[in-house]
């Protein structure tokens, strides 16, 4: 959403952050990070072969709930991140979305072109999710602070498209199909990653410093699926979390006209009333059919509302908060819109202070996972809703 900061930045100022795992699959420890001085932008193009043609849509549409305060925040225990992840599960969602910081998995910059990654933030999302039976939506973000454009900012680009473009590889090998993790991790059923997002709304200048670049981030994308698409072919790489596709994605393909044929998916994050939602939605729909890209599937990777304070950008009355999360599940559910998956913003939050509205975007309890709430139940009924035959006359389908 334009104007908040829904990340939590793994280590803010130097120090060291370590994260205890309880649950036998991980432990993980978060190495300190720094800011680097500023420095000119180096595009690479990595690997120079052409990029393969985009994969066909998924079958069906997976539903699920955004996750990141859970791990990113660095405030929960093993125990109550999976109390918290259980009940996601007992919903009936199989999807969770968060964040996989590159600048925690390569906090320092490649010595003679060698990378050196430690994935222990990653490794506890990814086993922390795959014992719940949930698959990972990772996002791929933002710049390791020795990458940073803009030094201090890690929401500006990186330096180096190669860079981020092999970490993205890196990750891919790791948690995809019979990646090292699942090797490594024998007694747990593995849940790979198929779908990874490349950076979280590219156009919202809070997310791209000092403002968005569609031809920039064309490139960024096209870079880093050629180098998903040779390390783990088969995984879907989607442009990341849109909020105005309408208008980013025509810049996109007139700056990097190549870019066409190539997507394998577009994330978009349509917030508002539940109307404004689903028209956002069939927008989107739209500018991709003029695009002459109406085949590439939609992924909503985050809509919801905080119920503090009042006029706040994403307020949603608190009383009428389930009513919108159950309306929106069940005609996304129905929409007939190429959906291949749709995601609340967000499971949990601290529920602090009710001047931070993103404290309260969170529709679970954050002090006791298996106390329902009347939106938990309402995002369980909603799945139901989303998932079973449409009630009445279903939605007009979106343009074709």
């Amino acid at each position: 959403m334009s104007g908040t900061r829904r990340d939590r930045r793994v280590a803010a100022v130097v120090a060291v952050v370590a994260v205890v795992a309880v649950a036998a699959v991980v432990v993980g420890v978060v190495s300190a990070l720094t800011a680097s001085g500023p420095a000119p932008r180096r595009v690479g193009r990595v690997p120079p072969s052409a990029p393969t043609a985009a994969l066909p849509a998924p079958p069906g549409e997976a539903f699920g709930v955004n996750v990141n305060r859970l791990f990113n925040d660095l405030s929960y225990t093993q125990t109550q991140i999976d109390a918290q992840l259980a009940a996601v599960r007992a919903t009936g969602a199989t999807l969770a979305r968060s964040d996989a910081f590159w600048e925690a998995a390569e906090p320092h910059a490649p010595v003679a072109g060698r990378h050196t990654y430690d994935w222990s933030f990653n490794d506890q999302i990814a086993g922390s999710l795959a014992a719940h039976g949930l698959t990972w939506l990772p996002i791929i973000d933002y710049s390791a602070p020795w990458a940073e454009t803009v030094a201090g900012q890690d929401h500006s680009p990186p330096r180096s498209d190669a860079d981020f473009s092999a970490y993205a590889a890196a990750f891919a090998a790791r948690y995809g199909s019979g990646g090292a993790f699942w090797r490594a991790h024998p007694g747990l059923t593995p849940q790979p990653v198929s779908a990874i997002e490349i950076w979280n709304e590219p156009d919202n200048p809070e997310f791209w410093v000092p403002g968005p670049d569609a031809a920039a981030y064309a490139r960024l994308y096209l870079d880093a699926r050629t180098a998903v698409d040779a390390a783990e072919p088969g995984m879907r790489v989607l442009i990341g979390g849109l909020t105005a596709p309408g208008a980013f994605l025509p810049a996109m393909v007139q700056a990097v006209p190549e870019l066409a044929g190539h997507v394998d998916g577009v994330a978009i994050h349509p917030y508002g009333r539940p109307g404004l939602v689903v028209d956002r939605v069939r927008g989107a729909r739209a500018a991709l059919v003029r695009l002459g890209m109406g085949a590439v599937p939609l992924y909503v990777t985050e809509f919801g509302w905080t119920t503090q304070p009042p006029g706040a950008v994403g307020y949603g009355p608190a009383g009428q908060r389930p009513a919108y999360i159950a309306d929106v599940l069940t005609t996304l559910g129905h929409l007939q819109c190429g959906l291949a998956a749709t995601v609340l913003y967000t499971w949990v939050t601290p529920q602090r202070n009710p001047a931070d509205a993103q404290d309260w975007y969170g529709i679970a309890n954050p002090a006791d996972a298996s106390a329902p709430t009347p939106d938990t139940a309402a995002f369980a009924a909603g799945l139901r809703a989303a998932d079973g035959p449409p009630v009445g006359s279903p939605p007009a389908p979106c343009p074709t």
